[in-house]
């Protein structure tokens, strides 16, 4: 007896043991299944978006279809979405998925008759009104409108700039330049001087990483040198070049660990690499480099001109002025139409680029920095972050209204 119930111990622990395995190493799903009158294609594929597990979901509707992707974890359950809540109004067909548990864990979704997804905290005051009941039947899920909506309060620093605390995310290190050097927030401020007197544009200046690089203004015609600062602490060292290179130059971009730079001058590119702290030339007027996701080589007239490397670019849909993918299998594409003097953005699920959702407004399409799920993005003088729960203002610095050169980056940890 005692042989056989040490037996059963020993398959079970191996059971258990296979099993683990079996989660650990587990790709992921794809699964069919029905909800009420819709129809939900759902897909798993773990560590994908950001090095989480990101669930995509096809929901089909005799009227429509609509889909969405989320980095979230339900221990690779298949099935996850229990019900979905629906509503049609003269414009809209909206839904809600309830998830396992009953759980909310997105904003209430309207595909607008002209094919494009608004999140509810989107919608204009007399399309939320034709919602009312709606919302009010998505309380016994707990589900509160409210919370994508900032209420964060400002903190004056100066004259010019107030941060909002509540808003500053854990481990993420933002840096905005200042006309001396540097000022950086996270849990606190602080100022890192580079400049002895103003210097109000900086052409040779980048973020990369967790770093910044800009050329020593300190100089006058030409410089040799290169500020490193870490925007995390504010540590800065220098990296010198042989040779003199013009401020007339600007940066191409940056490829992994180094930073392209064309002095115009000189007809010359260089390299700035930051893991051995070196400045060395990467091409003359007879062989440019250039980088768009391989690398090719482009005309001297072409870098005369300010050409840059096109990393993440997608050419773009008609009616957009700019298209960027930040991912080939999963992940989003965004998309950037121009309406007056501002530029609305727009994302969709790269597996169906053809729907697309509408994210939020920006007076500048140059300066967006994607961070993991975070969009980090100026409007006006705020920079703002759009997170899956809407848009929170950051820092507000009016010389962004006035002087465009200005720069900021951010870190996550």
């Amino acid at each position: 007896m005692k042989y056989l119930v040490k037996t059963l111990l020993i398959l079970l622990v191996i059971l258990l043991s296979l099993k683990l395995i079996f989660h650990i190493f587990d790709k992921g799903h794809i699964t069919d299944y029905s909800v009420g009158n819709f129809q939900v294609k759902e897909q798993l594929k773990t560590k994908s978006l950001y090095g989480k597990d990101n669930y995509y979901f096809e929901i089909t509707h005799e009227k429509f279809n609509m889909n969405f992707q989320l980095p979230i974890n339900y221990n690779k359950a298949e099935k996850i979405i229990n019900k979905i809540k629906y509503i049609k109004t003269s414009n809209m067909n909206c839904i809600m998925p309830i998830f396992k548990g009953n759980k909310i864990v997105t904003d209430i979704m309207c595909l607008t008759n002209d094919s494009m997804i608004k999140f509810y905290h989107d919608l204009n005051d007399s399309e939320k009104s034709s919602l009312s009941k709606f919302v009010k039947s998505l309380k016994k899920y707990n589900y509160d409108p409210e919370i994508y909506i900032d209420k964060a309060n400002a903190r004056k620093l100066s004259n010019t700039q107030s941060v909002y605390d509540d808003n500053l995310t854990e481990n993420h290190y933002l840096a905005i330049e200042n006309y001396k050097g540097l000022t950086l927030f996270n849990s606190k401020q602080n100022s890192v001087k580079l400049f002895n007197n103003d210097i109000y544009t900086k052409p040779v200046k980048t973020f990369t990483d967790k770093y910044y690089i800009v050329a020593d203004y300190n100089e006058e015609y030409s410089f040799k040198n290169f500020y490193i600062v870490n925007i995390i602490n504010g540590n800065t060292k220098k990296i010198r070049s042989y040779d003199d290179i013009s401020f007339d130059s600007i940066v191409e971009g940056t490829v992994g660990e180094n930073t392209y730079i064309f002095d115009k001058d000189a007809e010359t590119q260089y390299k700035v690499n930051l893991k051995y702290e070196s400045v060395e030339k990467a091409g003359t007027k007879d062989n440019i480099k250039y980088y768009n996701g391989k690398w090719g080589t482009m005309t001297l007239n072409e870098a005369l001109d300010g050409k840059k490397f096109e990393n993440d670019y997608k050419k773009a849909p008609k009616g957009y002025i700019k298209a960027v993918c930040k991912s080939n299998k999963t992940g989003y594409c965004y998309y950037y139409k121009k309406v007056n003097d501002i530029y609305e953005v727009y994302r969709s699920d790269v597996q169906n680029p053809k729907l697309k959702t509408y994210l939020f407004k920006t007076t500048d399409i140059d300066s967006i920095i994607y961070l993991n799920n975070y969009i980090y993005f100026i409007n006006g003088n705020i920079i703002n972050y759009y997170y899956d729960n809407g848009v929170r203002k950051v820092l507000t610095d009016t010389e962004l209204e006035f002087n465009d050169d200005i720069s900021f980056g951010v870190y996550a940890k």
